[in-house]
């Protein structure tokens, strides 16, 4: 379809688009939500049918268009540049917005595909610096259809006696999208990693995981009429633990450690077991303090002893102590998953600290390191597996929910 350029005002101001949606509490909250896809030095864009591009300068629109065809986005010293296969469309931008023009149209980034809108930012005034030629990629959409995405990287495919799993799932994701965007300190955005959510797009999509969110939409838990920090994780290994304990801060009465019996104990990561050679476990703490900043100018030298410190109430490691010929360090909680990195499967941290360790010697000296755990993620909130686990057992969502998320409601925020 030939490109044509548009006089007509759609959003004049790229602040005005791209702060629209920050939320100063649950009354203000509105459906629409922005998910950080990530950065890029170049990027296809290409929609099912035919898009609007909205294109600015200085955080001002300065120019619009009708397309259906492919786009690449690059950003260089000059700014985002776009051009299609007739050539250059635009340069020197600070901003692109990709709407579908009609409903159910979707909107592809490589890979992936995605309902909602598409934002690429590429100015110092979010933080980028032009030296860098990377930019930033926003998705606007839905928060319903953003869950849709969200439950089948978070749960995959589930079948119909776990369906109940599936509805607690989607109102737990529903919950921690809402605190996370209205809380005291609340985000402009959410990242479509496991930092916040995995967030997989529309082309990920699951005709249960559609249904739960559908027969659940609005529904969110809370404590004392607000929003709850909805932590889960994947396997908590017989019982989840407190917040507190996993991070530090204060107590939250709803995200109390609680026993899960034996709901979880099918998953394949309810029990774990790692060995470390000594030059593994010298270079995985080496690279942790270094990256934390603790290490001296000495590096971190000779390991004379590692101890680890164990909080019976949750069954987790609470701290690593390591004496070292350069000093004494210590690591605490879920940070240990990050300094012991799995020699087994490279890159990958530890599944939880709910371990037992077991310090290797020959004679005086550390030979290595044996670890027997249980479990899979930081342990606080709902245990996805122990949901799954409690469906099959015919308990209900709202059960499940409050089974692990104690004296809660759960209402419609809207």
């Amino acid at each position: 379809m030939r490109r044509i350029a548009c006089s007509i005002l759609i959003i004049s101001s790229l602040s005005s688009l791209v702060l629209a949606n920050q939320i100063k509490s649950l009354k203000d909250f509105g459906r629409e939500i922005k998910i950080h896809l990530g950065e890029f030095d170049s990027l296809k864009i290409m929609s099912e049918g035919e898009y609007i591009l909205e294109c600015y300068r200085s955080g001002q629109r300065a120019e619009l268009y009708y397309s259906s065809s492919m786009i690449m986005i690059r950003q260089d010293e000059k700014g985002l540049s776009i051009a299609d296969d007739n050539g250059i469309l635009s340069i020197g931008l600070s901003g692109i917005a990709f709407r579908a023009r009609f409903p159910n149209i979707f909107i592809n980034l490589g890979d992936h595909r995605y309902r909602g809108s598409i934002v690429c930012l590429g100015d110092t005034s979010i933080g980028l610096l032009a030296e860098s030629r990377r930019f930033s990629v926003f998705n606007f959409i839905d928060l319903e259809d953003y869950l849709k995405g969200v439950l089948p990287g978070e749960m995959g495919n589930r079948s119909e006696d776990e369906y109940e799993a599936v509805k607690a799932q989607a109102i737990a994701a529903r919950t921690y999208a809402v605190w996370k965007l209205t809380s005291e300190n609340p985000s402009s955005h959410l990242k479509n990693t496991i930092e916040d959510q995995l967030y997989l797009g529309a082309g990920a999509e699951m005709p249960i995981h559609n249904r739960a969110v559908e027969e659940t939409k609005g529904l969110i838990m809370t404590w004392h009429s607000k929003p709850i920090a909805a932590y889960y994780h994947a396997v908590c290994g017989g019982s989840t633990a407190p917040r507190e304990k996993i991070w530090g801060g204060s107590k939250l009465s709803y995200l109390k450690g609680v026993e899960d019996d034996t709901f979880c104990y099918w998953a394949k990561s309810f029990s774990w077991r790692e060995y470390f050679t000594f030059p593994e476990l010298t270079n995985n703490l080496t690279q942790f303090l270094a990256q934390q900043g603790q290490l001296s100018y000495k590096g971190l030298g000779k390991i004379y002893d590692l101890q680890f410190d164990y909080d019976k109430s949750t069954k987790r490691t609470t701290r690593l102590k390591i004496e070292s010929s350069s000093g004494d360090y210590s690591i605490h909680a879920d940070k240990i998953r990050w300094a012991l990195k799995r020699p087994s499967i490279p890159g990958a941290i530890l599944p939880s600290i709910r371990f037992v360790a077991y310090v290797l010697k020959e004679g005086a000296d550390i030979s290595g390191l044996e670890i027997v755990g249980a479990g899979n993620g930081h342990g606080v909130g709902m245990c996805q597996c122990g949901a799954i686990g409690r469906a099959r057992c015919g308990q209900t969502c709202d059960h499940i929910l409050k089974s692990y998320y104690r004296g809660i409601k759960i209402e419609k925020a809207y």
